[in-house]
This record gives C-alpha cells, structure tokens and sequence, in this order.
C-alpha cells in the first residue's frame, strides 16, 4: 500500500513540474509620462511586445485620452499575431493580421 500511495504522489508531482510554464522576462522597456500624454514599449523573451501612446483630447467641453497603439502575440496555431488600435471618442477600433515570417 505504502508502495503505491509512493507511485500516486511520484506520478502527481510529475505532472504538476511538467505544466510549470517558465516566466517570461522583459527584454526591453521604455516609458514616458508627460503633462498631456504618455508612451511606453516592451518586449519579452515569449515573443509579446507592445507600444502605446496616449494624448489628452477635448471634445466639446469634456477632456479625456485618445490611445494608439500596436501590440504582437505568438498565437497556439505558431503564428505571430500583431493588433493595431485605437481608442478615443469615437471608440475602440483595432485591425488585427498575421506577421509574415521575416517580420517575427
């Protein structure tokens, strides 16, 4: 009995070390926070990055923030993923599409 509950628990720890996934690390980061604005990029060694910039706007008598900016994932299915977007007044507007494999 001894034997197998030995097995059981040498089985489970096997699995649980298995599905531990390494931390990703930040390769590069740069940020800038100014009055009216700010912009930051990074990448990290899992192939994500992104680059940000955000501007005070008024509209009518209302002030807020417009945002731009593009972020890369690598996807489950191997490809390389790269999300353009927007966000102001008028809302939220990304344009996704597929890296080629010289751009990755």
């Amino acid at each position: 009995m001894i034997a197998l509950k030995l097995f059981i628990f040498a089985f489970v720890a096997t699995v649980v070390i298995a599905d531990v996934k390494p931390v990703a690390e930040i390769i590069t980061e740069h940020t800038i926070v100014n009055p009216d604005g700010y912009s930051f990029d990074f990448k990290s060694n899992d192939g994500i990055s992104r680059q940000e910039e955000g501007k005070l706007i008024t509209v009518n008598d209302k002030v807020g923030i417009a945002i731009s900016g593009t972020y890369s994932y690598p996807g489950p299915d191997g490809e390389q993923y790269e999300v353009t977007f927007t966000a102001d007044d008028k809302g939220y507007k990304p344009q996704i599409r597929v890296l080629p494999a010289g751009q990755r």
